[in-house]
């Protein structure tokens, strides 16, 4: 069994190794927050389409996810009591990733919500207690420009997800970072690893915008889609690295006071300030697009954390989110050639 204490604030047990959730490694506890454990299968036969079948009988809120194949595909149960309990049958077991991006990652979501956190998309990095977070769409750029601040003396706290507590303070969430082609080569260095520039293309093809926007078109049609996903990326495994493998002087720091928020766009060459109107859009827009893949959309109606619906979560998300983007500064970054790094260095240079 492998036990995740989230800074006191999440506790997660899993009997199947959580990539993802390393750095929150923890000795044995009981009452997790979020339990998985993995069966051989679950019930429900062949089918024509994806379902969800719910069952409140017994007081109870749990839900069965099967697709087309039954049991010989992928399939999961949710159990939304007192504490929230995951069983996956073998097949998603076997690949981590869609485990945990899938199914673990959007329920703690509202789990911090619940608690009063916001898990943020976002990087967030920390230069002499100033914190700043950026905010930008999938395969923008901004792991490349983070690894940049990194190698200038910057601490990291996170690359996709940021824990906000409010009035303005961000708790470390350092997952492996997905890595493009293009952040291969231009890395400082990649230890322990067989990659080669030619299996990273290739990977980095699968995982990309272009991956997940087919993945998404596909999702719209009547396909075992978890399944198709399960089976395709525990063949092709996500380009992931830790921090450490890439930068081996990185230093990770547990949290920091934040003081900008920057969202970075790939167009044009221009720096604005945003009102928190703006911004709360911005935020928003990139964390939905964050979690928004199979079969989360067809799962929200169903979820519920302390008696509260995901939507009455997300309303409380976007509360909470307004009151901190309301303390803080935050920018609109536009740039055709990734220039983000130099002009918030600029920027942070004029301005102390």
């Amino acid at each position: 069994m492998y036990y995740y204490n989230i800074h006191d604030i999440i506790k997660v047990e899993s009997d199947v190794i959580l990539y993802e959730l390393e750095y929150f490694t923890s000795k044995e506890f009981n009452n997790a927050d979020l339990s998985i454990r993995t069966v051989d299968s679950l019930q429900g036969g062949l089918r024509f389409t994806r379902k969800i079948i719910e069952d409140r009988s017994n007081n109870s809120r749990k839900i069965l996810y099967t697709e087309h194949f039954g049991s010989a595909g992928a399939q999961f149960s949710i159990d939304f009591g007192d504490r929230t309990k995951v069983v996956i049958n073998k097949l998603i077991s076997k690949s981590k990733h869609v485990l945990y991006v899938n199914l673990v990652e959007p329920l703690l979501r509202f789990l911090f919500i619940s608690r009063g956190y916001i898990l943020l998309h976002s990087a967030c990095l920390d230069k002499n207690g100033s914190g700043l977070l950026m905010s930008a769409p999938p395969d923008t750029g901004k792991t490349t420009t983070v690894l940049k601040f990194v190698k200038n003396g910057f601490s990291f706290l996170s690359d996709d997800m940021t824990i906000i507590r409010l009035p303005n303070e961000a708790l470390c969430f350092p997952k492996p970072m997905t890595i493009s082609s293009h952040t291969f080569k231009t890395a400082v260095s990649v230890s322990n690893t067989s990659d080669t520039e030619r299996s990273m293309r290739v990977r980095s093809l699968v995982h990309s915008k272009t991956g997940r926007a087919f993945m998404h078109k596909l999702a719209k049609l009547n396909v075992p889609i978890f399944t198709i996903n399960t089976v395709g990326q525990s063949i092709i495994r996500p380009p992931k690295y830790g921090i450490n493998s890439l930068l081996k002087n990185a230093n990770i720091k547990s949290n920091t006071k934040v003081d900008n928020l920057y969202f970075l766009k790939r167009e044009g060459n221009e720096f604005t300030e945003l009102d928190t109107d703006s911004a709360l859009d911005l935020a928003i827009e990139n964390s939905d697009d964050a979690f928004i893949f199979p079969p989360y959309a067809e799962l929200l109606k169903y979820i519920s954390i302390n008696g509260k619906s995901a939507l009455e979560l997300l309303e409380e998300e976007k509360k909470l989110l307004s009151s901190f983007l309301s303390g803080i500064s935050c920018h609109m970054v536009k740039s055709e050639t990734r220039g983000w790094f130099n002009m918030i260095s600029e920027f942070t240079a004029n301005s102390t």
